[in-house]
């Protein structure tokens, strides 16, 4: 868990001199007059600061994590909360343009918590992170089929969360190579085949294999290309219709659902943010 500060006293709203003041007296802060010149330059364009929604159902680890949020992104609006059951769709949640949902040690399977991201998957627009206690290679795969675009496990660093959390926002995916490294352990251990949601395997072509595996190494479209032999644009072909086997929305929940499956290193897609 992050631990906040007790000396300091911070606005979770962005733009409010008392709260770069407070920074500033405590130190924690030497760039803040430049981000404070930023925050005015924003304001007067009229540019709508960013709303992250923190779902937390424990107190002091809500009040905790919010706070050093909004030290660390001071340009950005830090709305906490225990649950998204009490917000009000015309007023915080509409507005938000990320959610971080801290789960602690609750699985992704557990009922309150898939009925919370339940609700979380309602609102349009909001790109969805998990923060978990969970250092779990199978939580992260489930966190991706359900749509999150990031995974956080309470292991990581903090300057890393920061990057992750911007990444994120600017539309990355963010999986932390703790995960993959545990993951690819997973694979040379116990080989398994994708299943649909019937429970039937999925088959792929030879081709489709071919691109597969190569994804799974982190190859660009163009490098896969010139290795097989074929046209760029019939290797978007293949990746869409791999997506739309294992009904993932992008090149990284791919990987995390095949890379117990055929053979090769698991991608190397996280840590792009720092």
């Amino acid at each position: 868990m992050i631990n906040a500060a007790p000396s300091l006293s911070v606005s979770r709203h962005p733009g409010t001199a008392a709260a770069h003041a407070s920074r500033d007296k405590a130190g924690t802060q030497p760039s803040s007059a430049l981000k404070g010149a930023a925050l005015a330059e924003r304001a007067s364009a009229g540019a709508e600061p960013t709303v992250i929604l923190y779902v937390d159902k424990q107190r002091l680890a809500r009040d905790c994590i919010s706070e050093q949020l909004a030290i660390h992104l001071p340009e950005w609006t830090i709305t906490p909360v225990a649950s998204v059951c009490g917000l009000r769709e015309d007023e915080d949640w509409s507005r938000a343009s990320l959610v971080i949902f801290n789960t602690h040690g609750e699985s992704l399977r557990n009922a309150d918590v898939a009925g919370e991201m339940a609700m979380i998957a309602k609102a349009a627009g909001s790109s969805l992170v998990i923060m978990s206690d969970l250092d779990d290679a199978t939580e992260v795969l489930l966190a991706a089929q359900l749509g999150a675009r990031g995974y956080l496990p309470a292991g990581l660093p903090f300057r890393q969360v920061m990057a992750a959390i911007r990444f994120i926002n600017e539309g990355g995916t963010y999986i932390p190579v703790c995960v993959l490294a545990a993951s690819s352990a997973l694979q040379r251990t116990s080989p398994a085949q994708p299943m649909d949601e019937r429970g039937m395997p999925i088959e792929f072509s030879p081709r489709q294999i071919q691109v597969l595996e190569r994804l799974q190494q982190g190859k660009q479209n163009k490098i896969i290309a010139y290795e097989l032999g074929m046209c760029e644009s019939t290797v978007k072909v293949h990746i869409r219709h791999i997506m739309r086997k294992l009904n993932a929305r992008n090149r990284t929940q791919v990987v995390l659902l095949t890379n117990k499956t055929h053979g090769g290193p698991a991608v190397t897609l996280a840590e792009h943010a720092v």
